[in-house]
């Protein structure tokens, strides 16, 4: 009987077929660009005042000035007073028909109780100041009043920037409220500064590492005055809340 024959090393098996080749995803579809990034959305731009609304919003900063204790009625007093400080408030009360050496407040007091409210300071020189506003862009009497509500609000953003209360800001004071504030940069920016490139170095005037009052009073005040003229308000100060009735700023105004 013939023995089985032996398969060696030589044997004629098929060697087994290379295994397939994983395809990645990557290398199967083309890639697909990435979408851009969103553009970074930009506050809108405050509705601007007509002549108006302008005229009587700085009629309301030249009343508040004249109300030296803030209690809502101006004195025989305080309009003397305020006369003596600012001569170009006699400019708009003689636009409005009045004779400011001659019992002004007895001229303004219509219903004759001894002091003007705001409402009659407004009725009888609403008329005048949106004159003036025409023709010379301000009411008389608005740039001294503006410049004391400006420093008063200009040092609450001072507060309000430094955080610890250590009577100086720090550079990362101002880098965080400018992250969440734009009116305080366009504040900076209307100053002459740049608000997104070494805005501490620039109000760091004497270049100590630390911004004080005084710096930021110094490089500020002319922008802040300009704010106010234009909008009331500096911008960037802590604000109560404001009613609008018709686009009208009713808080300061009415």
């Amino acid at each position: 009987t013939p023995l089985p024959t032996k398969m060696g090393c030589c044997s004629s098996k098929a060697p087994a077929p290379p295994p397939a080749k994983e395809h990645s995803p990557s290398k199967m579809y083309t890639e697909q660009p990435k979408p851009a990034p969103a553009p970074e959305a930009k506050p809108e731009p405050k509705p601007e005042l007509t002549p108006e609304e302008k005229a009587l919003m700085q009629l309301k900063l030249v009343y508040d000035g004249i109300d030296a204790n803030a209690d809502g009625a101006v004195s025989k007093e305080e309009l003397a007073e305020r006369l003596k400080k600012d001569p170009s408030l006699e400019t708009l009360i003689k636009d409005a028909g009045f004779n400011p050496e001659f019992h002004l407040l007895e001229q303004l007091d219509t219903n004759s109780d001894g002091k003007v409210t705001w409402e009659e300071f407004r009725q009888n020189c609403k008329k005048a100041a949106v004159k003036e506003m025409k023709a010379t862009g301000e009411v008389a009497g608005a740039e001294l009043s503006a410049e004391e509500k400006a420093l008063a609000q200009l040092r609450k953003v001072f507060d309000s920037l430094d955080a610890n209360a250590d009577s100086a800001v720090s550079k990362e004071e101002l880098s965080a409220a400018l992250q969440k504030d734009t009116d305080l940069g366009a504040l900076i920016q209307e100053a002459g500064f740049n608000a997104k490139y070494h805005a501490f170095d620039q109000l760091d005037t004497n270049a100590d590492g630390k911004i004080t009052w005084e710096e930021f009073k110094q490089n500020l005040t002319k922008s802040a005055v300009d704010e106010v003229l234009a909008t009331g308000q500096v911008q960037a100060a802590p604000q109560p809340e404001i009613k609008y009735e018709g686009g009208i700023m009713s808080a300061c105004c009415l």
